[in-house]
């Protein structure tokens, strides 16, 4: 089993306004390393509302790099499939970010740690990142983007466990599972199974 996990923080609510990259790296099924990255996101402008939630401010990225900037470092590190909890925002900032740099998308697949936990463990009422830790106890600071792709790491290790997989792909057939992609000029979401599916798979 091998895969990096990722989670983006923005500076507002402009999607392409990455401040923040954190990296959870997993080989042979065990956390081996993880990486957090300040980005100086254009226009540098910080909304008060997004400060609040992950305390990163202008001046803490004044001489961090923009994500144009930064990216091809930061694939050179990437390492199997990414899975991100939610991932719809961390793609979409992602892709957003890729846009306003006028660079193409990897060809990469991607994991939804959200989706899977909803099929994964029925019984929770709520599939937030923080519920899910705290329900695993697993410590994390929340909002950090290393920590939240560590954490994030941990639910996917802790999902394939319980489904009795070897690999997040596994899920594609067992359960239904639609993996995301990104690919040159476009992208696949990653969705659960279809609702008549929806079951526990162990």
């Amino acid at each position: 089993m091998k895969f990096t996990a990722i989670d983006f923080e923005t500076a507002n609510s402009v999607r392409s306004s990455a401040c923040s990259v954190g990296l959870s790296f997993v080989e042979d099924g065990k956390i081996v390393g993880r990486l957090h990255q300040l980005i100086r996101p254009r226009p540098l402008y910080f909304d008060p509302m997004n400060v609040s939630i992950h305390g990163i401010t202008a001046a803490d990225v004044a001489d961090a790099p923009f994500f144009s900037e930064y990216w091809p470092e930061l694939m050179k590190k990437v390492n199997g499939p990414l899975v991100a909890h939610n991932a719809a925002f961390d793609m979409s900032v992602l892709r957003y970010a890729l846009d306003e740099a006028g660079l193409p998308y990897p060809e990469i697949d991607y994991f939804c740690t959200c989706v899977i936990a909803k099929f994964t463990w029925p019984e929770h009422s709520r599939y937030t990142l923080d519920y899910l830790a705290q329900a695993m106890n697993i410590s994390f600071q929340h909002h950090d983007a290393a920590e939240d792709a560590h954490a994030c790491a941990q639910v996917a290790l802790q999902a394939c466990q319980a489904n009795g997989v070897d690999s997040l792909y596994d899920l594609k057939e067992r359960c239904g599972l639609r993996v995301g992609s990104l690919y040159a000029g476009g992208y696949k979401v990653c969705g659960g199974p279809p609702k008549k599916r929806r079951l526990r798979c162990v």
